[in-house]
């Protein structure tokens, strides 16, 4: 009798063995993943293009709600400070308006952009832009670099993500931009 139980603890033991061994492997979360190709190159660049234009023009004309129609809320808006310390922050479209009010409200009708934007298109809905650019108000001239995250939505480019130096010291960017460089409270109904 002992010797039919051992048979059959080793029997039942090693068919459960087997069908351990036997079940088939979890299914690879990554099989049905597959990047999607750039079909639209030359396209996408163009209206890449025609966008920045757009900001440029509402920048130039003081629309900040026509600024506001080019961004995909919320928008990462990153900066960095005079002591080197970078910040980056999601903003909602009340936020962004709220900062870029006071820059929109005095228009810079006389001002003369040029960019040098290098695109490098993710897919035909994912782009990044890099940006070296130069701008002239009457006798003030500057230049500098600037980075931006695009994304098609609804068939149209807007920008996801804004980069560019300087602006954590601003007067008022802390505050008004919820933290910033500063890490200062974002204004009533931010975050």
């Amino acid at each position: 009798m002992t010797r039919i139980a051992l048979l059959l603890t080793l029997a039942l033991t090693a068919a459960g063995a087997a069908a351990q061994e036997k079940a088939p492997p979890a299914a690879d979360p990554m099989s049905a993943w597959k990047p999607h190709k750039v079909a639209r190159e030359a396209a996408d660049k163009k209206e890449i293009l025609a966008v920045m234009k757009a900001m440029d023009a509402a920048a130039v004309n003081g629309d900040v709600e026509a600024a506001a129609t080019l961004v995909h809320f919320p928008v990462l808006m990153a900066t960095d400070d005079a002591k080197g310390q970078g910040s980056a922050e999601a903003w909602t479209r009340e936020q962004w308006l709220e900062v870029m009010k006071p820059m929109y409200a005095k228009p810079m009708s006389d001002a003369k952009m040029a960019h040098n934007p290098t695109i490098f298109l993710v897919s035909d809905s994912l782009a990044l832009v890099g940006d070296t650019w130069s701008m002239t108000m009457g006798k003030k001239k500057m230049a500098g670099r600037s980075a931006a995250m695009l994304v098609r939505v609804d068939g149209s480019w807007r920008f996801a993500a804004m980069m560019e130096s300087g602006w954590g010291d601003m007067p008022g960017m802390d505050s008004a931009a919820g933290g910033g460089a500063a890490g200062k409270e974002p204004p009533a109904g931010g975050r």
